[in-house]
């Protein structure tokens, strides 16, 4: 067994699920070659530990795995380490030696520190997810800036969950995510994955990181990404745009992520209003019901007729009105009279909510004194989404106009916007 081969047992270790599988006996590390367990230490991947509680008893053929007691300073017998062997025909206990107990184990804090080291990053990783997911920092390859991660369990039944949601890692531009055991694309589809397994050497007598073939994989993987399919992806505060060939970028806005939406779910049909909430994370509005939720298709073919709501009603009624205007001569008269007694503070303040009141008589009463009607919450949303997604599109068209006639000719933006490409075009995000 060389060095090498011993690397990547320690690192196999620690993906391990099993509590303190992370950690190498005295037993264990007594069969490596001489000098493996110093240089593993020197290299900041094993450090000891807590001794260990339990060992193999030598002390019949059995070699059951025992439980060690370690008697208190004063006992009478002995000082000692032993084990209660069942098997002895004598007093049953076997002397364990001191150096049998000791343990040295790897943690994902280290190897994160090696990393960083290694791939020349001037900062101190930072521990996202307890004894799960570090942030090592950026790094400059030939592929650009990326924000390099690791992350232990990749494959576990739990990464999903635990790892898919982490912000950092979901937003992180063009991701670099180490993990010591097995690979797992299935909830990083934008994440440039490799074992540290296989990039991570032991050469004349020092660590060493494969960052050329690191690159080169990168590379590869964002041409094949171009060659092979659409791109519609946010990293940070950037959308990575590909089409048929042609890739680009441009920085985040709410039309883009409204044309995200719609190009996730081609052929289908959203309500305004749902999109509005979806994206930008808010309950959904006034007017909106699960009837809204239904195509224009839908509503026709149920033999029901598809208009506007209308008007939402007066925003203020006459009687709300008269109020404000009594509330507001009040304000006003107490306002002089605080002015009268120098009282300043109290004068200001008072004129902050005169000025508040007369905002919302202005909204209200247009000209002439007629009561202004509130605006119909569809109409409001789709006219949002239609500018916002119409400002996208003259920054679309700048970097591929190609791209702009297809979603010109596809994108829908009624009341129930949708994209309905034909043929069907498929989005990777």
């Amino acid at each position: 067994m060389n060095l090498n081969d011993l690397l990547g047992h320690i690192l196999q270790r620690l993906d391990m699920m099993a509590k303190g599988a992370n950690s190498f006996t005295a037993d264990e590390v007594d069969g490596w070659p001489e000098g493996a367990l110093d240089f593993f230490v020197n290299q900041r991947l094993l450090s000891p530990t807590t001794p260990d509680n339990s060992l193999e008893c030598d002390g019949c053929e059995e070699r059951c795995f025992m439980t060690v007691f370690i008697p208190p300073p004063d006992a009478p017998i002995t000082r000692r380490p032993f084990i209660i062997c069942n098997q002895r025909d004598d007093i049953g206990r076997v002397i364990v030696a001191l150096d049998r107990l000791k343990r040295w184990e790897v943690d994902l804090g280290r190897l994160a520190g090696v990393l960083s080291d290694l791939l020349g990053i001037d900062q101190t990783p930072h521990e996202l997810i307890c004894h799960r997911l570090w942030d090592l920092g950026k790094v400059d390859l030939e592929t650009g800036m990326s924000e390099v991660f690791l992350a232990r369990g990749l494959d576990w039944t739990d990464a999903e969950e635990t790892l898919g949601n982490d912000l950092g890692l979901k937003e992180a531009v063009a991701p670099l995510v180490f993990t010591p055991g097995r690979t797992s694309r299935r909830f990083l589809p934008h994440a440039s994955i490799f074992s540290v397994t296989r990039m991570l050497r032991v050469q004349k007598g020092r660590l060493v990181l494969d960052s050329d073939g690191i690159a080169r994989a990168m590379a590869e993987k964002a041409k094949r990404e171009v060659l092979t399919g659409n791109v519609f992806r946010k990293a940070g505060q950037f959308w990575t745009i590909a089409y048929e060939g042609k890739t680009f970028s441009l920085q985040d806005s709410r039309g883009l992520q409204y044309l995200a939406f719609l190009l996730a779910s081609p052929g289908e049909e959203f309500h305004a209003q749902r999109i509005q909430s979806e994206v930008e994370g808010k309950f959904p509005l006034p007017g909106y019901s699960e009837a809204t939720k239904m195509s224009e298709q839908n509503l026709v073919e149920d033999g029901l007729k598809v208009s506007s709501l209308g008007d939402a009603g007066p925003s203020l009624d006459r009687q709300a009105i008269r109020e404000y205007r009594n509330t507001l001569h009040d304000l006003e008269e107490e306002r002089e009279e605080a002015l009268g007694f120098n009282d300043f503070a109290r004068a200001e303040a008072l004129e902050d909510k005169i000025e508040a009141i007369k905002k919302e008589l202005v909204s209200g009463v247009g000209s002439g004194g007629r009561i202004r009607k509130g605006s119909d919450p569809n109409e409001k949303a789709r006219k949002a989404i239609s500018k916002a997604i119409g400002r996208t599109f003259e920054h679309i068209k700048t970097n591929d106009p190609n791209l702009w006639g297809h979603l010109q000719n596809a994108l829908s933006l009624g009341t129930f916007p949708s994209y309905k490409p034909h043929p069907l075009v498929i989005w990777t995000n």
